[in-house]
């Protein structure tokens, strides 16, 4: 305890903070990262305005506070022998899955991310409270147990000394029988992480510290390296991110030391040759680990880790996504030519992929930002994260069937805890962090949702509003205290056709630079007005390697069907059960009455505000469409079959 007494005392000097994404000031006396070229504001300095993120960032505020933080905790009070103060929450918390057994206490971490980075974006005083609160009873579990181990896994420090001791059966998802321990870890440490950094909870950087220390020294010491590629088998999240970060926060090497043996070799290796071998692997498995690797390469320069990032990002990218943005079918990953075949499964893309691609597109984007990184962080956001919650309660689905005709089910509040629901969690909390970022000379505007930047620093407010479905403009005040010369960089997407920019009345000319945004660099009045004009139009995407099938789009949204509610469950809130199964046989989803190339022409208006099309159907009757994040508690259609 002296130790992290002295780390909190040195630290105090040395952070000056920790904005929304994962960029910290350090003093001369830290060695210094790769430096960024762009960096996140403090989701503090950001806040939504009326549109649908700001609906679903309320909704997601109502679920945290609804929350018991007691029952959270349950298996961390029993597990330091103290007596639990309210009953545990069923589903994963505490019931047998797939006999992999419970993932006990694994929603705790998400809670603690998630309130932290909520406090920021809403500034609500109750969820700091429980925050702390929770930090609180996280140090007296940690002080009853003498040892620094903090987790709800049952009988956690058996199991981990019998890793210790050498003896490590490995799947994924079990290490010895416990449903992915590491990850556990993981998880937890990155929830700690937040606590201290989004909310300057220094005794939460002292719990974090002492469990670090407890896996480094008790764990991972007493391991060669080939036992711990053996336990990175099983599914570890980010475990070498979290390691990292403990350095960063620290400046003590050996957390960076632990961090590197916490690299899964099977796939950084191979990745950093630019190597496709994803096929058949879990891919949630597999995300995390590359925002672990671009986060190593931050603190050592180390080349190959980034690579191995960025390749990833691109070959999940281009080579597993659907139209959504959502990748895999089942949770793994399968060859592009599979498409059209694993569209019919019942399961489809799950959120967690989408959750973490998004992570990692962030890290990768603050050192090589451009339009193309910007593009699929919108395709995701749009259509998956904000489809994958329902209007009602808030709750986040588990898979986004691509299946035609089919529909999504959601988690229960309180019967659930899925993995989709530790990370779909957070997504509410950080709506509003790729929106905007700074470089050494300005700002970029990444992402179209209204919105209000504060930037303190310079003393800017940068306010957007927008109606991207329903009007065909964009409208910016930029408010500064004083006059002042500084770079405004807005993205220039594919689906905004003849973009024009007016400047405090005057039309400006496009100057497009090297990362695909439109630059202006000028001095600044104390109150300037920017409008951008611009037109969309629909467009078609072809699913991957097929001639059959077709989604349609319009600007940044995908567009989808409604098919009814014929055979539908009583409820769209499960329990354990996360897959939608009630299937309709595929003769009874209508086909497009025309030809790929024809599908634009054929597409009808029937209504501007709210934005609805028709298409001319084969053998049924006219079916609405418009975009998918609106659809919920019915049947869907999001890839059509066309004739041929």
């Amino acid at each position: 305890m002296e130790t992290c007494n002295r780390f909190i005392k040195r630290l105090t000097l040395l952070l000056a903070g920790w904005g929304a994404g994962g960029v910290f000031a350090f003093s001369q006396s830290l060695p210094a990262p790769v430096p960024e070229e762009t960096v996140y504001f403090p989701l503090k300095d950001i806040r939504l305005l009326d549109s649908p993120f700001l609906d679903l960032q309320q909704k997601g505020k109502e679920y945290l506070l609804w929350l018991n933080p007691d029952s959270l905790l349950h298996f961390y009070r029993i597990e330091a022998g103290l007596p639990p103060k309210a009953g545990a929450y069923a589903g994963w918390e505490s019931q047998d899955v797939w006999g992999a057994g419970p993932l006990r206490g694994g929603f705790l971490g998400f809670y603690l991310s998630s309130a932290s980075m909520m406090w920021q974006a809403t500034g609500d005083k109750e969820l700091l409270r429980r925050l702390k609160y929770v930090v609180k009873e996280l140090a007296r579990c940690q002080k009853a147990g003498k040892d620094g181990f903090i987790l709800g896994i049952k009988d956690g420090r058996k199991l981990f000394s019998e890793v210790a001791s050498g003896r490590i059966q490995t799947n994924n998802p079990t290490v010895n029988g416990a449903w992915a321990p590491v990850y556990l870890i993981n998880k937890m440490m990155l929830g700690l992480s937040a606590a201290y950094t989004q909310c300057g909870s220094k005794e939460a950087l002292s719990v974090l510290i002492r469990l670090a220390d407890w896996f480094g020294f008790q764990v991972l010491d007493k391991l060669t390296d080939e036992q711990v590629q053996r336990l990175l088998v099983c599914e570890h999240g980010s475990i070498n991110e979290s390691f990292t970060d403990v350095y960063a926060l620290t400046g003590e090497k050996r957390f960076l030391d632990w961090a590197g043996r916490l690299h899964d070799k099977a796939m950084w290796m191979p990745l950093s040759q630019g190597k496709d071998i994803l096929f058949g692997w879990h891919a949630n498995t597999q995300i995390p680990k590359f925002t672990g690797f671009q986060k190593y390469y931050l603190y050592t320069g180390d080349e190959r880790f980034l690579t191995a990032a960025m390749n990833f990002w691109n070959i999940v990218v281009h080579n597993h996504t659907w139209v959504i943005g959502g990748n895999s079918v089942g949770e793994h990953f399968f060859p592009e030519e599979e498409f059209e075949k694993k569209m019919l499964l019942l399961s489809g893309p799950e959120t967690c992929n989408s959750v973490n691609m998004l992570r990692l597109t962030e890290s990768l984007f603050s050192l090589r930002p451009d339009a193309e990184k910007s593009a699929y962080y919108e395709r995701v956001l749009f259509n998956h994260i904000l489809s994958a919650y329902d209007p009602e309660k808030g709750m986040c689905c588990y898979f986004t069937p691509m299946r035609p005709g089919h529909y999504r089910i959601y988690a229960s509040r309180d019967s659930s805890f899925w993995c989709c629901g530790h990370t779909g969690l957070e997504s509410p909390a950080k709506l509003g962090k790729f929106i905007y970022s700074h470089d050494s000379d300005g700002v970029r505007v990444n992402l179209f949702i209204p919105s209000v930047l504060s930037w303190k620093d310079k003393g800017v407010e940068l306010t957007q509003h927008c109606n991207l479905l329903e009007t065909d403009e964009v409208e910016f005040r930029l408010k500064a205290r004083r006059e002042q010369r500084f770079v405004l960089r807005i993205r220039k997407p594919e689906w905004m056709k003849n973009p024009t920019f007016i400047i405090n009345g005057k039309e400006e000319e496009l100057v497009t630079d090297s990362s695909g945004y439109c630059l202006f660099d000028r001095i600044w009045a104390h109150d300037n007005k920017i409008v951008l004009k611009y037109s969309m139009k629909p467009y078609i995407e072809r699913l991957k390697k097929s001639d059959k099938y077709v989604a349609l789009l319009y600007g940044p949204y995908v567009l989808a069907g409604r098919f009814g509610k014929k055979n539908l469950p009583d409820s769209f809130w499960s329990t354990m059960n996360n897959t939608a199964r009630r299937e309709l046989d595929l003769k009874e989803v209508p086909s497009l009455a025309c030809v790929a190339d024809a599908v634009v022409d054929n597409l009808k208006v029937i209504s501007r505000n709210p934005l609805r099309f028709s298409l001319p159907m084969n053998g049924t009757k006219e079916i609405t469409i418009e975009p998918f994040y609106k659809i919920h508690f019915e049947r869907y259609i999001i890839y059509w079959l066309t004739e041929r």
